[in-house]
């Protein structure tokens, strides 16, 4: 009884220490999943995607990418980012889509940001 005690004892510090570990590390990437932290960036977007000089409609982009293709994101703008990145580099790598994100982070001036090829 005594071994199984000093078992789940072990066993609850490992993972205290890895959500830690886990949220020192979020601080470090932009996405920052697991930082636990208010939200403290808004950021106004807007999704563009042209295919063979066709520009997608808004409900085209939302089911190219499910999700939203403009508003309002609260978390960082990264994680959109993200997800369009991961969808041109799989499902849409031989569509040779131009894609192209433009964003204002907190009321700073606007930026655009495109996927890596």
């Amino acid at each position: 009884m005594i071994k199984s005690t000093k078992f789940f004892k072990v066993i609850g510090v490992v993972f205290l220490l890895l959500q830690v570990a886990s949220i020192i590390y979020a601080r470090f990437i932009p996405e920052r999943f697991f930082c636990w932290a208010p939200y403290d960036e808004h950021t106004h977007y807007s999704i563009n995607v042209t295919i063979d000089g066709q520009a997608l409609s808004k409900n085209q982009i939302k089911q190219r990418y499910h999700y939203r293709p403009e508003g309002w994101e609260t978390r960082s703008i990264d994680n959109v980012f993200s997800m369009v990145q991961q969808y041109e580099d799989t499902y849409g790598k031989n569509d040779q889509a131009k894609v192209e994100i433009r964003y204002n982070t907190n009321g700073n001036s606007e930026q655009i940001w495109r996927p890596t090829e």
